[in-house]
């Protein structure tokens, strides 16, 4: 299983790569404008890393969904399914690398927030002229946000949940169109149609579940919630590649 995981890992390795890349001269701007108080380099800096922790952690997923198209479609991988491991196995190494790669992009991403808002305290002058200042670039950037780290916490784990909820719907999708599709030009279209009506399905579970509470309570609540979506949606794609699907 360990080998599948980093098999999974170095088939995805270069476009993270890519994205740290970006996200270097995105801080290397940050850090000039903050040191030389250069509100240009400020503002690209603060909208290339936005950027790149938004467009990063959507990419993952959408390239962890393009990837295993390609293997129930094609023969880029077929000897991974000559190995002796079962489909849960196959399925659950993915799920796992994506998982862990979105969930630890999204804490670096936060992380690194979290340091250049210290940065920006000690070498501007203070909490509020460092907030006014970001607020100003922002403001003219069109980005506004208020700033509650418990709050941010709590929607990032949904965030990541929810998303990893639509990365294991992609797979499930997938799994569904190549047992009846596999090897079809429009296999991928068919993907495409059931992943939105799978998508519409669990946003319709989710909307009527009984989640009262705080505003923190809630967001933990759905986040438990759509983590078991995410359990039950792995499952369902696991037995229907271990006993359906031809590869």
């Amino acid at each position: 299983m360990l080998k599948l995981i980093k098999y999974e890992f170095r088939k995805t390795m270069f476009s993270k790569l890519v994205l740290l890349f970006i996200t270097v001269l995105s801080e290397i701007a940050y850090l000039i404008g903050v040191f030389f108080k250069i509100d240009r380099m400020l503002q690209v800096g603060i909208f290339g890393l936005c950027m790149c922790a938004m467009v990063g952690i959507f990419y993952i997923g959408i390239e962890s969904l393009l990837v295993f198209h390609r293997d129930l479609n094609t023969k880029q991988s077929y000897m991974l399914f000559l190995t002796p491991q079962s489909s849960y196995q196959i399925l659950g190494a993915k799920v796992i690398e994506n998982g862990v790669s979105i969930f630890l992009t999204g804490i670096f991403y936060l992380v690194l927030a979290a340091a250049d808002f210290s940065i920006g305290v000690l070498y501007i002058g203070g909490v509020k002229e460092f907030l006014d200042l970001a607020d100003r670039i922002l403001s003219s950037i069109n980005i506004n946000i208020n700033i509650h780290i418990p709050e941010l916490f709590a929607g990032l784990c949904v965030t990541l949940a929810a998303w990893l909820l639509m990365v294991v719907t992609g797979y499930f999708a997938i799994v569904l169109s190549a047992t009846v599709f596999a090897g079809k030009k429009y296999s991928g279209f068919v993907s495409f149609i059931l992943y939105l009506v799978i998508n519409w399905i669990c946003g319709m579970v989710l909307d009527r579940l009984p989640l009262r509470g705080d505003t923190l309570t809630s967001l933990y609540l759905t986040t438990c919630s759509v983590l078991v979506l995410v359990a039950l949606m792995y499952a369902v794609s696991g037995w229907i590649m271990e006993k359906k699907l031809s590869v």
